[in-house]
């Protein structure tokens, strides 16, 4: 039963690799592309939206602006995922942030907007209250 079982597995890698060899290059990286999507990390861009929103929306917050402004940019692609990733949980939608173009009900923005305020306000607060390493 294992030469049988053995066989077969030689069977079917040699069928695998006389197919590779009979496919154009162009088909062959299209089919390792698409059985690769699921397991590549495609990060979004998050440092420069979040930039863009401190800037333009925060003037009634001084202080959190000047902190975001101040991070660098892997600082706020690390806040903007983790951000994200809590829009995510709650269901609030963030296309907003990431392309302004988007048409969403303003007070569904205002909300998601109060909640963004909020979540980088307790971040700042928590970064504040860091004490330092010895």
């Amino acid at each position: 039963m294992h030469v049988l079982v053995i066989f077969f597995v030689l069977f079917v890698l040699v069928s695998i690799v006389v197919w590779t060899m009979n496919q154009s290059k162009e088909k062959l990286q299209q089919a390792w592309s698409g059985i690769a999507a699921p397991f590549t990390s495609q990060t979004k861009d998050w440092a420069s939206p979040m930039k863009a929103w401190a800037e333009t929306s925060l003037a009634n917050e001084r202080q959190l602006q000047a902190w975001l402004l101040a991070l660098p940019n892997d600082g706020l692609q690390a806040l903007g995922e983790k951000i994200a990733e809590f829009c995510m949980e709650m269901n609030v939608d963030l296309d907003w942030l990431v392309n302004p173009a988007t048409e969403i009900d303003p007070a569904a923005k205002q909300a998601a907007e109060e909640m963004l305020v909020d979540y980088c306000k307790i971040c700042l607060k928590a970064v504040q209250n860091q004490k330092p390493a010895k």
